[in-house]
């Protein structure tokens, strides 16, 4: 079989549809995964929390990044039909992928490890997609695998995201933020907006409680009104954890303002099993 130039290895917080993945033969490394109590109910894992709930069990999954095993195997089995891989991540400040991608790398042979180039988005979910939807362009455009690095690079100040959780029980469960502020929250009506900041989730504004699918739009519509009265086509990627509804509203929302959604899909469990069901993100290129 003749090599190809450039093949994709990633991690599964790209957030990307099955079809995609497959169709563009990208490699996916999985997050270690214990569904613990969550084992003997039906459905997905969203599904599942809810089902607990009902039973009043706040539970949720407990995950782990990919061993540097993990990484090490997909790196040499991409490496049989590609002369180049590029080893897309999610951010190295939320999760320590990066680094197994990294440690995998060291324990290739020489030869083999000139060929693994590893970057780290400083991103994840939909954001981590759209950059691997970029690095399938420029592949795809014929530019080397030093021009893909430097473009990503650039991709890191234009990719955004921003994303809300249906209720915050999971994430105080989950110790991710205390009880008081939670409560303090659903009292006073308000959620707060998060996103990435400098590879980092934060918190981006408190939003007044409506329907999730408007609160992201209306922020999207502020963030964007002078990129878009330049003309300049902007592109999205949605994921969201069970919530196909908000989802829909949302797509519908953002084509009526000429913005074209390319993806919407579940969020990977790592994130979504700890923000809880019904979380909606919205991710888009600037």
């Amino acid at each position: 079989m003749e090599e190809k130039n450039i093949g994709i290895v990633a991690d599964e917080a790209i957030d990307l549809p099955e079809e995609i993945i497959n169709n563009n033969d990208i490699s996916l490394v999985k997050f270690k995964l214990d569904l613990q109590e969550l084992e003997k109910y039906p459905g997905n894992i969203y599904e599942k929390m809810r089902q607990a709930e009902k039973e009043n069990k706040i539970t949720f999954a407990k995950t782990s990044q990919p061993s540097i095993n993990d990484f090490a195997k997909a790196f040499q089995e991409k490496l049989k039909n590609y002369k180049e891989i590029i080893c897309i991540t999610i951010s190295s400040k939320v999760s320590g992928t990066y680094n197994s991608a990294l440690q995998a790398k060291k324990f290739l042979a020489q030869e083999l490890k000139e060929r693994v180039h590893i970057f780290d988005t400083l991103n994840g979910s939909a954001g981590e997609g759209l950059f691997v939807l970029k690095t399938l362009e420029l592949i795809k455009n014929n530019y080397n695998i030093k021009e893909i690095i430097e473009k990503l690079e650039q991709e890191t100040k234009k990719i955004k995201l921003l994303g809300l959780y249906e209720n915050g029980k999971w994430l105080e469960a989950s110790g991710r933020i205390p009880r008081f502020i939670n409560k303090g929250a659903e009292r006073m009506k308000i959620k707060p907006l998060f996103g990435f900041k400098d590879g980092k989730l934060a918190i981006a504004g408190i939003k007044r409680v409506k329907e999730m699918s408007k609160i992201l739009f209306e922020e999207f519509e502020k963030n964007t009104q002078k990129i878009r009265q330049s003309g300049k086509k902007i592109i999205a990627g949605i994921t969201h954890a069970d919530n196909l509804e908000e989802a829909k509203k949302l797509k519908d929302l953002l084509s009526k303002i000429n913005v074209e959604v390319i993806f919407s899909s579940f969020v990977c469990l790592p994130i979504g099993s700890h923000i809880g069901p019904g979380a909606l993100v919205l991710s888009w290129n600037e």
